[in-house]
């Protein structure tokens, strides 16, 4: 599952190092950006869809769907031999993602059970820091070494061979907790898929039009809120929403959900725009480039484990996030000031950030775990992983814009990319800050019944039937 998950994030990132390349070969460079937007919109998009659909139909069928889409797909993005092929089997690729995403975060905290979702979680965190960090540089050596279809091809076999193993060993009863009579919120998809496809478009086409004046920017992002609203009103007469208002509406996962899409605004920034001024501006090489983000990539894991460890034991998670919020702001001012400088400075403030991002990347992933009930964690993950992801594209997008605005008047690249992630990390932490402390005195958690303690693997095998013996 895990393998699943690095495939599918990785797909985020390591494209982009390729694109000249793929560009330059297939021709279209209209289709430039459309190449990154038509996967990024469909693995957003039907993250929620997957986790519901996981309620009814049981996480592997929904797992094992989605591997597969996602496997052909890559072989299709392979052998693409015109741009609009290319970005066609992007979107399908980006389908089967979001079930790999959704899925493998639901799953890996089940298997574990709450006495290890310590060490799930810094798996977890693991695949996706390594995606972020890592995806770039091995798309620039696999494309430099093997030719850019190689960055596809290689899902393959690895895709293949989880899908083999997932088939086998995963029970097919896993996470079927909802009755298959009850009717599938097809208004309710069709709404979210199109609001929130919308709400991306606009925001990942900023970074061509730069105005938001435009109807491709401002008119599909105003769209996609309009489209959200009457989300709202779809889901609360649906029988069993992709959204369960009253889910949304409960002030503790509510205030979880608006943390987990602000705190982690500072990553998604960073692992964009740093690499931008390493590279363009001061002539470092791709891996290069990667040497330097590894103090932010070791303390983000760091950051990881010692959030979810204090969480775990102490119980009360308010103060364990807020303290880190409260290091993510001091830790991007300190950024503003020497980016690009002296190189230790440099280092110790991105140590600084990835510790303060750590608790929030895995702890409110844990926190939610524990604090809704097991027939509505589907529901609640896909919530929370939909907020990430939707906030990492207003992030990105608003760093990019203020990066516009001070180089356009006259701020050196290194300034301005210190101001922009400055602003948008400590933005992005103080919101979430805010939010979770309006939990204080509520941020008690519970311990689990005993049965639930134990891992979901040792209660699947004591619901079997005993096998029959032969005399």
């Amino acid at each position: 599952m895990l393998s699943g998950l690095l495939l599918s994030m990785l797909d985020q990132t390591i494209v982009g190092t390729a694109l000249p390349t793929i560009v330059e070969d297939l021709g279209g460079h209209r289709w430039y950006v459309w190449v990154v937007s038509a996967y990024l919109v469909p693995a957003t998009v039907m993250i929620p869809v997957f986790t519901r659909l996981s309620d009814r139909f049981g996480r592997q069928r929904m797992l094992l769907s989605g591997m597969a889409t996602f496997v052909a797909a890559s072989a299709l993005c392979a052998f693409a031999q015109q741009m609009p092929q290319l970005v066609a089997a992007r979107a399908v690729q980006g389908v089967g993602a979001a079930a790999l995403e959704a899925l493998s975060f639901l799953l890996v905290m089940e298997l574990a059970g709450p006495t290890r979702s310590a060490r799930a979680q810094l798996a977890l965190a693991g695949v996706m820091t390594f995606s972020f960090v890592g995806g770039p540089l091995a798309g620039g050596i696999l494309s430099d070494l093997l030719g850019w279809r190689s960055i596809f091809l290689v899902n393959v076999p690895l895709g293949m061979a989880a899908l083999a193993v997932i088939a086998v060993v995963l029970p097919p009863q896993v996470g079927q907790r909802e009755d298959r009579r009850l009717p599938v919120d097809v208004a309710g998809i069709a709404v979210l898929t199109l609001a929130t496809g919308a709400l991306l478009v606009g925001l990942h086409q900023h970074a061509v039009v730069s105005s938001w004046s435009d109807s491709r920017t401002g008119g599909m992002v105003v769209l996609g809120l309009m489209g959200l609203a009457l989300l709202v009103l779809v889901e609360r007469r649906a029988v069993a929403p992709v959204l369960p208002p009253r889910l949304l509406a409960d002030p503790v996962v509510g205030r979880l959900l608006v943390a987990g899409g602000f705190a982690t605004f500072g990553l998604y920034v960073l692992v964009v725009l740093l690499p931008r001024l390493l590279q363009s501006e001061q002539g470092l090489s791709a891996s290069a480039t990667g040497v330097r983000m590894y103090p932010f990539l070791l303390a983000l894991l760091v950051g990881v484990n010692v959030g979810v460890g204090l969480i775990q034991s102490r119980g009360r998670y308010v103060v364990v996030l807020v303290g880190a919020s409260a290091v993510v702001m001091a830790a991007a001012g300190g950024f503003r000031v020497w980016v690009g400088g002296d190189l230790y400075a440099h280092m110790a403030v991105l140590a600084l950030l990835g510790l303060g991002m750590g608790p929030a990347l895995s702890g409110l992933q844990m926190v939610i775990g524990r604090v809704v009930a097991p027939e509505d964690l589907g529901a609640a993950m896909g919530a929370l992983l939909l907020a990430r992801q939707v906030g990492g594209a207003v992030a990105l997008a608003g760093g990019e814009a203020l990066y516009d605005v001070r180089v356009a008047a006259g701020t050196s690249p290194m300034q301005a990319t210190g101001l922009s992630v400055a602003v948008i990390a400590a933005g992005g932490a103080a919101v979430a800050g805010i939010a979770l402390l309006g939990l204080r005195g509520r941020d008690v958690l519970a311990p689990r019944p005993p049965e639930r303690d134990r891992p979901l693997t040792d209660r699947l095998a004591g619901q079997r039937p005993p096998a029959s013996s032969t005399t």
